[in-house]
Order: C-alpha cells, then structure tokens, then sequence
C-alpha cells in the first residue's frame, strides 16, 4: 500500500492466486497485441464481432465504475484491455472489418453492422454494472466476464469452422487467449467456491480446447489439399477425375 491506494490486495489473496491470475491477465493483453497486429497485416478481425463488443463493455465498467477487491494492478490491467480494444481492436478492427465475419445479410451493411456493435457495446457495460451494483457478481467482475467469455470460446469455434481457409486466423493467439483464460480458471477454483462460476469458466476452457484441436486439424487438412489437389475433389492420388458426359 502506498499513500492509501492498494496496488495489490496481499490480505485477501495469497501470492500464488496473484500470479496465477496476474499470467492469465498478461498472457490475453499479448493475445491483443497480435490480434492488432493482424487487423493490420489482414484488415480483418478474427475474434466474434459481436462478442468482442460485449468484452469493451465489460472493461469500461470494470476500470472506470466498478472497483475490483485484486487492488488497482489489476484495475490498471482491465483500463489496458479497454485502450486496446477502444484505441484500435474494437473502433478500427470491429467497426471497420467485423462485417467480414457475418453470411451475406442485411447486417453485413455498415449502416446496420456499426450501429448494432454499439448497441452490444453499451448493453454489456450497463448489464454488466447492474450485475455488480447489485450483487450479482462477485468481487472482481468473474461471473459476467466469464459468461462474455462462454460466448466468445462458443463463437469462436464457429466462426473458424465456417473458414474457407485459416488466414486471417493466429494459432498463436488462440493459445495466449485460451492459455489466459484456463489460469484464470485455475486462479477460480484456487481462491472460490462458487460453483456457477467454476461450472461456466470449465466449459468455456473445454471449448477453447475443442477450438484449437479443430484448428489444428482443419489447418492440416487444408495443407493436404493444396498439395493434392485431388483430394480436394474426393479423389484418391493418382485417380484421374472422372469424363463429363
């Protein structure tokens, strides 16, 4: 403690909790910094727009209006995620390219696609101060970031597998993210006992594991294919295509 601000709440959390969940924070601030670098190098955004719209609503709340009980390294970690995703991942990435990731509809239009974003955006923060003024979360916000977290490892794997190819997806950022969220997980079972809360941060870590076994695989089968050519028709190699009538 320091001039009355406590940097890191030692009373209520023992060292091992702090790591824990302190890795788990850094590991997804660098899932960020590739996810920008690239929205850049691609001009698309790969984690689910709409999702990722609930994450700048949930990082305002928890920086500006509601106060963690981890001590104010951990509010400062939240303000990064939200300057990350407000400077340039959500405004530049989601607004800009999010589209790309809808079938072809009516919201694929910017005049729908960004209003609707926004809208997200500002239901998240508010349900998510709601959820805390009024008790329904805990202490540090874990009950509405890992219900937005559910929703972002379910979209996730969705939206990969409806890829024609993986390029604009990173195999490295789905490990830091999924890496980052399965300690916080850890950090959960460590330090509470609160069973929705372990129910729901486990099937989301079950399902970033799904998500980078497909991706593996779909990368894998996606390199055959472009060494066979055939194989992508269903051929076996060697077997000539068969005549039109």
């Amino acid at each position: 403690m320091a001039g009355g601000i406590v940097w890191i709440n030692t009373n209520d959390y023992n060292k091992m909790e702090l790591l824990v969940c302190g890795l788990g924070y850094l590991l997804w601030v660098i899932a960020y910094g590739v996810y920008i670098r690239d929205i850049i190098r691609f001009r698309y955004v790969e984690m689910p727009a709409f999702a990722g719209a609930c994450d700048v609503g949930w990082e305002f709340t928890w920086t500006f209006l509601l106060v963690t009980k981890m001590g104010w390294l951990f509010r400062i970690g939240n303000g990064i995620w939200f300057f990350l995703d407000i400077g340039f991942i959500f405004t530049f990435g989601v607004l800009r390219y999010g589209w790309k990731q809808l079938a072809p509809s009516p919201l694929q239009k910017r005049i729908f696609f960004v209003p609707a974003c926004i809208f997200v955006m500002v239901f998240s923060a508010i349900a998510t101060y709601f959820l805390g003024s009024q008790g329904m979360d805990n202490e540090i916000g874990a009950r509405s970031a890992y219900l937005i977290q559910l929703c972002i490892s379910f979209l996730y794997l969705v939206l990969m597998l409806r890829q024609t190819d993986l390029t604009n997806f990173s195999y490295a950022a789905s490990w830091l993210r999924s890496l980052g969220s399965a300690l916080v997980v850890v950090f959960f079972y460590m330090h509470y006992q609160d069973r929705f809360l372990c129910t729901i941060g486990t099937t989301a870590a079950m399902v970033d594991g799904c998500y980078l076994y497909c991706f593996k695989k779909k990368k894998e089968q996606l390199a055959r294919a472009a060494r066979e050519p055939q194989a992508a028709l269903g051929l076996q190699p060697g077997q000539l295509s068969p005549s039109l009538p």
